[in-house]
């Protein structure tokens, strides 16, 4: 059984530590690659603008027809009938 010096350890070592920065740079490029195919083939932030606006037109459609978005009557000095 042969031990390892020093020097051979390191070595060892940074080629271990090589391959892990391979395969984050390669990860990071892949993710990189799958930004930019986003953003230009399937619409990125002009699909996000129109489906904000949507959510934003069908939040007032929705506030306008609730039963309470009237506001409350105010009170006045006129006095009002009984029923």
């Amino acid at each position: 059984m042969s031990e390892l010096n020093v020097p051979e350890l390191f070595a060892a070592a940074r080629g271990n530590m090589r391959v892990a920065l391979g395969i984050i740079f390669a990860l990071f490029m892949v993710c990189f690659v799958a930004i930019i195919i986003e953003e230009t083939f399937l619409g990125g932030r002009r699909r996000r603008k129109a489906i904000k606006m949507s959510r934003a037109r069908a939040m007032e459609l929705e506030i306008a027809n609730h039963p309470t978005a009237d506001p409350a009557p105010q009170n006045s000095d006129i006095p009002h009938p009984r029923q």
